[in-house]
């Protein structure tokens, strides 16, 4: 067996990555990249990921070589390179290519910081040969997706906790109710089950955490028992159905990923319908959108437009949605 390559993972930030590919610290395109073939559709849906909090695959890079008399390190993208162009199109305002998402420029000052806070996972190859580099390039492109750390927990896990997950979805499904939240595309990676999943164990924590931080973590603590198994399922699929039932419009903004999530949470952690909030949360939604504009230091509702575009996976956004809701609506 031939050594093992080192590819530890590490994070970085999107503003570290966009700064060295401005600085030529990070190659974007080497000889062995393929040209840039994202459409306009697949990079609004990718930059809607970050902007909705949601993880993207890893990305793979490689130290090209060293400049012995600066000491300079030069590093490529041996994956990654479509995810990469996208972000620093969106970030430099190259491309015309938001239809449902905001420009880059338009975010606000505090979301573009969270937007270029955004934790990338990425797995350093260190300095290996370009053959080897070239190798590892094809190796990882010889399917054309990689596993999604939902799907990687779906593969090892398979008890209580995620199959009430999965109990969860059928119900929903059955009723011919799916979560009106997700592409076709997103559906394929198990996005409804991560859903699922992340509603869960916000509600086992008791309260909002940041990313998916702790959803592995009930996922293996409660793999061979589950004692909320039946709650869960009834409380969080009724919620749902409920939810989407009602007589919110379907362009609504309470149907947008993280409305919907912390929309979910709340109610199920009330453990009320929301039958009798639609004039609440129809008057909610109007004033959030006239004054998404104003001063979000003085002004409750701009600062929930701005919770909306941080994402699911900030917990700051996740408890200044939750508190909104908690005050106008509850």
């Amino acid at each position: 067996m031939s050594a093992q390559i080192p590819a530890q993972p590490d994070k970085k930030t999107i503003s570290d990555l966009i700064g060295k590919i401005q600085r030529k610290e990070l190659i974007l395109q080497p000889e062995f990249q393929r040209e840039f073939v994202w459409t306009p559709s697949h990079m609004e849906n990718f930059i809607k990921t970050i902007l909705d909090g949601f993880p993207f695959p890893e990305i793979y890079i490689s130290q090209k070589g060293i400049d012995l008399t600066t000491l300079a390190t030069q590093n490529v993208v041996v994956d990654g390179q479509q995810r990469l162009t996208t972000i620093q199109r969106y970030i430099e305002g190259t491309d015309n290519f938001e239809k449902s998402i905001p420009k880059f420029a338009d975010l606000g000052d505090q979301i573009q910081r969270d937007f270029l806070n955004y934790d990338v996972t990425i797995r350093d190859l260190k300095d290996i040969s370009p053959e080897k580099i070239i190798e590892i390039f094809q190796r990882i492109n010889s399917t054309n997706f990689t596993l999604t750390a939902i799907e990687i927990n779906n593969a090892i896990y398979n008890g209580e906790f995620i199959s009430c997950a999965k109990a969860i979805l059928e119900k929903i499904n059955e009723a011919d109710h799916k979560v009106p939240i997700f592409s076709e595309s997103e559906l394929t990676r198990m996005a409804d089950l991560h859903f699922i999943l992340l509603v869960m164990s916000t509600l086992k924590e008791g309260g909002y955490f940041s990313q998916d931080s702790e959803v592995e973590n009930y996922i293996a603590k409660f793999n061979d028992e589950f004692p909320d198994f039946q709650k869960f399922q009834d409380l969080i699929s009724d919620t749902i159905i409920n939810i989407v039932d009602s007589d919110l419009e379907p362009d609504s903004i309470w149907f947008r990923k993280s409305n919907f999530f912390t929309l979910v949470c709340e109610l199920c952690f009330a453990e009320v319908k929301v039958d009798n909030l639609i004039k609440k949360l129809n008057a909610a939604e109007e004033l959030i959108l006239h004054h998404k504009n104003d001063d979000k230091e003085t002004n409750q509702y701009a600062l929930y437009y701005a919770s909306m575009y941080a994402g699911t996976n900030s917990r700051t956004a996740r408890v200044r949605r939750s508190e909104f809701i908690r005050k106008e609506i509850l």
